[in-house]
């Protein structure tokens, strides 16, 4: 498969990924148990943080590999890069709170991240 069309399906795993993890943890409302957060409604800049994170990030990584030249592709590189330090950072609350239904996705959204990252840094170096 070539390079670019890899990291691509690399950012939709992403995008899926994180939809997999959100919907874990509303799983167990659908047997009746609460998933109501026990600190109270989040704050609106993390709110806004998050979804640019989940969304935002991979179609700007993608748009710039569609239809973008040299620039595009070292700045996807630099979202690759930022989305696996964060994702392997966030798999790191499994340390502290143990979910075995985050423990199936993390670290797959972990390897996806990694390889993204990898060769988007590659594609910068090749072209």
């Amino acid at each position: 498969m070539e390079k670019k069309n890899r990291i691509i399906l690399f950012w939709t795993l992403t995008v899926l990924g994180f939809l997999s993890h959100s919907l874990a943890d509303a799983l167990p409302a659908f047997w009746g148990e609460s998933i109501v957060a026990q600190q109270g409604p989040a704050p609106v800049g993390m709110m806004a943080f998050m979804v640019c994170l989940t969304y935002l990030v991979p179609v700007v990584g993608i748009l710039l590999l569609a239809y973008g030249g040299r620039k595009a592709r070292i700045i996807n590189a630099v979202l690759a890069c930022f989305m696996a330090l964060f994702t392997l950072l966030h798999m790191s609350e499994l340390i502290e709170g143990f979910n075995p239904v985050q423990l199936l996705i993390m670290p797959m959204m972990g390897v996806v991240a990694i390889l993204m990252a990898v060769d988007s840094v590659r594609i910068c170096k090749n072209k």
